[in-house]
């Protein structure tokens, strides 16, 4: 029998190793490769081939103008909303009145006229192609990191890395760890989080768009919980229902048609259109969110991007739009740092920006968990314009960022 040699092992020295190949982590890759850092990130995951699609239902997600505008600066906002679907405003309705109407495009300082629902698939695939034209960033795929290690003085952290192929030590000056709620660079640097499953219930259901609907988001807050009506990418209409799991039950344990009367008594002018289309339960989608909390979201050259900090529900669709702003501010954040700055703006930002991400997933418990009764009506729906400009603190922030992302000098484009 012949022996089997031992994998190959080789170091990588980067400035900054990103591990997680999501929006969140891609985008900060990008940035900073672009500033000619060298950059490695690290994917637990196969790389998916250049011409497939999501595997089953893609997830749908709405980025609002202030995300788009990074976006922007990145130079993708126009091939994106090829794919897209268009959102030029929301309404917002109590007990079957409407309260409010918004349009992005009436918005002081609105920087984008309109929302976009995406599929964060669409989103990847863009920032792949782009980080592919880049010399000094380097791809790791079926990267499996189980070790992590500080260096001396603050020097370089090593990683520790397997693949299918070899064995990797990457040693960085910074690592982003954007590898999701479940977290192994943040379990690995020890920084405490408590994840916790939602005890709500999501369910969403796409039938087509119906004849002459404007494209309007529309959000129902009542005695059945919440519902949004929203555009799904660049056709279709998902229907989303969040409520608390007991009065889902009563809904979800008996035949689809309690889900078609369910939705068609809170949006009546849709109930034969909702009837005509929805017809067995296998097209109802169920998803278990969780809430993510951490002490920290970095310890010495290690920095928390996204879900593995402050993982979210859907409610409010914040949680991609959170996570590429922080992904976009943090890497300005270690650009500066890298060139002779303090790392202490990291530290700050936490400061400014906890606060609000954790009253956000407070609303988003009132919305998810408890009986509809038990939140004033006026206190369940977010702030359109915290939501299409961001958190308010932090606009200066994000300003810096964008500015940061369209700074391309392109001359480490290969």
């Amino acid at each position: 029998m012949a022996e089997q040699s031992a994998p190959a092992h080789r170091t990588i020295t980067t400035d900054v190793c990103v591990v997680g190949a999501g929006p969140a982590g891609l985008l900060a890759a990008l940035g900073l490769g672009r500033q000619g850092w060298r950059v490695t990130v690290l994917e637990r995951r196969a790389e998916p081939p250049a011409d497939a699609g999501p595997k089953g239902p893609a997830v749908v997600n709405i980025v609002q103008p202030v995300t788009l505008h990074l976006l922007d600066r990145l130079g993708l906002l126009e091939r994106l909303t090829e794919r897209a679907g268009v959102i030029p405003g929301a309404e917002i309705y109590f007990g079957g009145h409407l309260a409010a109407r918004h349009s992005y495009a009436e918005l002081d300082g609105c920087p984008v006229p309109h929302a976009l629902s995406i599929r964060a698939f669409d989103l990847v695939r863009l920032l792949l192609g782009e980080l592919a034209e880049l010399r000094n960033v380097t791809m790791v795929w079926e990267a499996e990191t189980h070790a992590l290690a500080s260096g001396p003085d603050g020097g370089p952290s090593t990683l520790g890395v397997r693949t299918g192929e070899d064995t990797l030590d990457v040693e960085a000056r910074f690592v982003l760890a954007a590898d999701g709620r479940e977290s192994t660079i943040r379990t690995l640097a020890g920084i405490p989080a408590e994840v916790v499953p939602s005890s709500g219930s999501y369910l969403d259901v796409v039938v087509p768009s119906p004849p002459g609907w404007d494209g309007m988001a529309r959000a129902h807050f009542g005695a059945h919980g919440y519902l949004l009506e929203t555009r799904r990418a660049e056709e279709g209409l998902v229907l989303v229902w969040i409520t608390d799991s007991a009065t889902a039950a009563q809904v979800t344990e008996g035949p689809v048609e309690r889900l078609v009367e369910t939705l068609s008594g809170v949006v009546p002018r849709l109930a034969e259109w909702i009837a005509e289309h929805v017809t067995e339960w296998d097209q109802v989608r169920r998803i278990q969110h969780h809430f993510v909390r951490t002490k920290t979201w970095s310890h010495d050259n290690v920095v928390l991007v996204g879900d593995s900090a402050h993982g979210m529900h859907a409610f409010g669709g914040q949680g991609l739009n959170t996570s590429l702003q922080d992904a976009a501010c943090l890497a300005e954040m270690v650009d500066s740092a890298l060139r002779g700055g303090s790392a202490a703006d990291i530290e700050r930002y936490e400061a400014v920006r906890r606060p609000f991400i954790e009253a956000f997933q407070s609303l988003q418990v009132s919305n998810t968990q408890q009986p509809p009764a038990q939140a004033a009506e006026e206190e369940r729906a977010p702030e359109f314009e915290v939501l299409a400009l961001g958190q308010p603190q932090i606009r200066p922030l994000i300003a810096d960022a964008a500015a940061f992302l369209a700074d391309d000098s392109d001359q480490h484009r290969r």
